[in-house]
């Protein structure tokens, strides 16, 4: 099983990544509501399931982080985020389709989208495909 440690400092950087260059009337500070520290456990080898299985890991004012198991080729159909999203390939691989661009997502490279971008996500044709989705902060999806 493959696990993830998030400490308050990584968090803290990756959250306050973008604050730098506003004004320090604007500047506000993204916490977390849970512990300082914790693991995160990933999902393991797909196995037999629904199509599409989505969990969430970490729900918090500055970080969402969700796992979604793919199926048999099973498709993310289009949706869009409010905040800046990551998406990473735990297992298998796929394309992220964002308006006319196709981009790779495999365990070597992962898809960093902008607020409000729409994207579907893709498995390689009869393959399963597990994501690991960082939403930088709390945003709604809007599925289309």
């Amino acid at each position: 099983m493959k696990r993830l440690f998030f400490t308050t400092m990584a968090v803290a950087a990756l959250s306050l990544g973008g604050c730098a260059a506003q004004p320090s009337a604007q500047h506000h500070t993204a916490t977390l509501d849970g512990p300082a520290s914790r693991v995160v456990e990933f999902p393991g080898t797909p196995g037999a399931g629904d199509p599409r299985e989505v969990r969430v890991l970490v729900d918090e004012p500055a970080l969402k982080l969700a796992s979604i198991v793919l199926r048999g080729g099973t498709v993310l159909p289009t949706h869009h985020s409010g905040v800046p999203v990551t998406i990473m390939a735990l297992r298998g691989s796929g394309t992220v389709v964002a308006g006319a661009e196709r981009l790779r997502l495999d365990p070597t490279h992962a898809v960093v989208l902008a607020p409000n971008v729409p994207h579907a996500v893709e498995p390689d044709t009869g393959t399963d495909l597990v994501v690991l989705v960082h939403h930088l902060g709390r945003g709604e999806e809007h599925h289309r």
